[in-house]
């Protein structure tokens, strides 16, 4: 394993200029304390930049990533954080603001913008506190919008499946939507079912396997949470 300070340091003529960052630069300040990101940790770099790392062999939420066929390894937690950086980014002006230099002992994710970095390592480590928020950073919950052409007199015209990809893509919620604007919030599909049927791909809903009548796409995560908590839907019906 390398020296921890080596992880994210580059040499001097390889940081970007940040011209609006005096020169010199004042100390950084760390507002994040250690506690709330712990076992992540910060090392500066001043006055280039500041880096979030986590020792693998501290096998911090191993079972939750092997619940999820992954292993916890520095690859896995680069998954996650892109995930999560996504959304920063969604959330906050800039792009390519973070970059990764992990190796099999270390995962490290640094950046020149400092307090974007403890913005974002606050947020990774709350995703860690929830299993199936750590899925959804992953990339294993899928948001599909089933499109039901002539439903039947009280069906949905739209079903929202939030779906666990990693587990036999089975429903954690649903939403139906019907014609008349009615909308019903489904915690748990499986509830009374004598049967557990997995939710199919969108692929397999467009090649009609199900019935001509059905008709899928992919949707964001923010669009299924707004329906859910808002109890309104602006989209099409078919």
């Amino acid at each position: 394993m390398k020296d921890l300070c080596q992880y994210g340091n580059r040499l001097e003529d390889e940081w970007e200029i940040l011209p609006w960052i005096p020169d010199p630069r004042p100390p950084f300040k760390i507002w994040v304390k250690p506690e709330q990101i712990a076992p992540f940790f910060l090392i500066p770099h001043h006055p280039y930049a500041i880096s979030l790392l986590l020792k693998i062999s501290d096998g911090f939420r191993t079972e939750e990533f092997r619940r999820l066929g992954l292993t916890g390894s520095s690859g896995d937690w680069e998954r996650l954080v892109r995930g999560v950086i996504q959304e920063f980014e969604e959330n906050n002006s800039g792009q390519d603001l973070f970059h990764f230099d992990s190796d099999e002992d270390v995962f490290c994710v640094y950046s020149q913008y400092i307090d974007d970095l403890m913005m974002l390592a606050k947020m990774i480590r709350a995703a860690c506190d929830d299993e199936k928020t750590m899925r959804t950073y992953l990339g294993v919950i899928e948001y599909l919008k089933l499109f039901w052409e002539d439903a039947p007199e009280g069906e949905p015209s739209v079903i929202l499946y939030e779906v666990d990809t990693g587990n036999e893509r089975l429903a954690l919620r649903s939403i139906d939507i019907f014609a008349d604007g009615r909308i019903r919030n489904i915690p748990d599909l499986y509830d009374g079912a004598i049967e557990i049927m997995p939710i199919p791909t969108v692929e397999e809903f467009n090649a009609h396997v199900w019935g001509e009548e059905f008709r899928a796409c992919l949707m964001e995560k923010a669009e299924f949470e707004a329906i859910w908590e808002n109890q309104t839907y602006d989209g099409m019906l078919k």
